[in-house]
């Protein structure tokens, strides 16, 4: 593989993972969720406008009008590109695929983030980019380990990018457990990278250690 130098994050697109069901949450769009006044994907997506990345592409699923709609009532400048996944229960792989497929020609690397990770900020992202461009040209993609546990964000270059999309169903974990020699487990003790909120009890942990007005907004209340 020739993998570009990638000198600066305006080489960089981000994936945003958006489409899962919520079971566990008891079938919510997580992402909906309002932390501190904003949703999580509009806080997510507030750092990543102004950490200055390439060009960003949500993939929805499950709930996509509901998050739509929420959408809608943002500034226009923050509205990522929206694909969506019809068939989000059928393949763990295929919101990534259908999100690698959406991405601008040009990117040079893709960073994959999932939209329920509350505790990322600016130095989790920095960090990460910094440990990817350390590594090239050797390494091809770069998965956080904290405690022997993958985190997110993911990133990897346009060559891994081509592999993936020329072997659907392929995730990008089974890649790297297949190209060992070309990717790189970050071994780093920040559990910022695999904090995220997947049952109710990760909510009120989440309230515990950081004392975060959280509730559901109207549109995810149960009945």
């Amino acid at each position: 593989m020739n993998t570009p130098k990638i000198k600066h994050r305006a080489r960089i697109s981000v994936l945003i993972l958006a489409a899962g069901e919520g079971r566990r949450m008891g079938g919510r769009a997580k992402c909906l969720l309002d932390v501190q006044g904003q949703s999580l994907l509009e806080r997510l997506m507030g750092l990543i406008h102004s950490e200055g990345f390439h060009s960003c592409v949500l993939v929805l699923g499950f709930y996509a009008c509901d998050i739509q709609a929420h959408l809608k009532q943002w500034p226009a400048h923050l509205v990522p590109r929206q694909v969506i996944n019809l068939s989000p229960g059928d393949d763990p792989a295929s919101s990534l695929h259908i999100g690698l497929r959406a991405l601008d020609s040009d990117t040079q690397a893709v960073m994959v983030m999932l939209a329920d990770q509350p505790l990322i900020n600016a130095t989790d992202i920095g960090s990460v980019c910094a440990a990817f461009h350390s590594c090239l040209p050797n390494c091809h993609a770069l998965v956080p380990l904290v405690n022997g546990v993958p985190g997110h964000p993911v990133i990897f270059d346009a060559s891994v990018r081509i592999d993936l999309l020329a072997s659907p169903g392929t995730s990008l974990r089974q890649w790297v457990a297949n190209h060992p020699n070309e990717s790189v487990k970050w071994v780093v003790d920040n559990p910022h990278y695999i904090s995220d909120l997947d049952t109710p009890d990760d909510i009120e942990e989440l309230v515990r250690k950081t004392g975060w007005i959280i509730n559901w907004p109207i549109s995810q209340m149960l009945e």
